[in-house]
C-alpha cells in the first residue's frame, strides 16, 4: 500500500468534500480497493461536469494537464490531470466519456452512476467507488494488458 497515494486520497476527499463534491473512484485504484494487487500508478475518479470549476479553483497550482477534452488511449473524454506531492491525479467529467473495445475499434458510452457508488476504504479512508462489476465490465471493453490482469485478479478475489 503506498504512502504517497494515501496522502494524496486524504488531500483529494477532504477538498471534494468541503465542497460538496459526489465523485466516484474508478480504475486500478478501485481494483485495488475491490482486493486486486497491482501497484496504483494515478488516482482516476470521476465527478460531475457542473462541479468541474469548484474543484479547478482549489487546484490550479497542482494541474499538470488542463481541463480539456483528449482522446488517446481508447478513451474520449474530458479531464483535467494533478499532481500533487509527486501522486498523480486524474479527475474526469463523468458526462459524454466513451471508451474503445480493443476487440473491434468500437465506442462504448460509459455510464458514471453515482448513485450506485460503493462505500470502500483504503488505508482507513472511506471512499465512494465504482461496483465491482461495473469497473469489470468496462475494463473488458477496454482490453489493455493493465485491465485484464486487474480483471484477472479481481476473479480470483472474489472467488470462494
Amino acid at each position: 500500500m503506498s504512502e504517497k497515494v494515501k496522502v494524496a486520497l486524504n488531500w483529494l476527499k477532504i477538498l471534494l468534500e468541503s465542497e460538496s463534491i459526489e465523485y466516484q473512484i474508478v480504475g486500478g485504484l478501485a481494483a485495488t480497493i475491490h482486493g486486486g494487487s497491482r501497484e496504483i500508478a494515478d488516482i482516476d475518479l470521476y465527478i460531475h461536469n457542473s462541479d468541474a470549476n469548484k474543484i479547478l479553483a482549489h487546484v490550479a497550482p497542482y494541474i499538470s494537464k488542463a481541463l480539456a477534452h483528449y482522446s488517446e488511449y481508447g478513451w474520449d473524454l474530458e479531464y483535467f490531470q494533478l499532481v500533487y506531492q509527486n501522486q498523480k491525479i486524474e479527475i474526469g467529467l463523468a458526462l459524454n466519456t466513451k471508451i474503445q473495445s480493443s476487440l473491434d475499434g468500437s465506442w462504448h458510452q460509459l455510464e458514471i452512476d453515482f448513485s450506485k457508488s460503493v462505500t470502500k476504504s483504503y488505508q482507513g479512508i472511506e471512499l465512494q467507488v465504482i461496483p465491482v462489476h461495473q469497473l469489470v465490465e468496462y475494463k473488458r471493453i477496454l482490453g489493455r494488458e493493465v485491465d485484464l490482469i486487474d480483471i484477472q485478479q479481481l476473479a480470483s478475489s472474489s472467488a470462494p
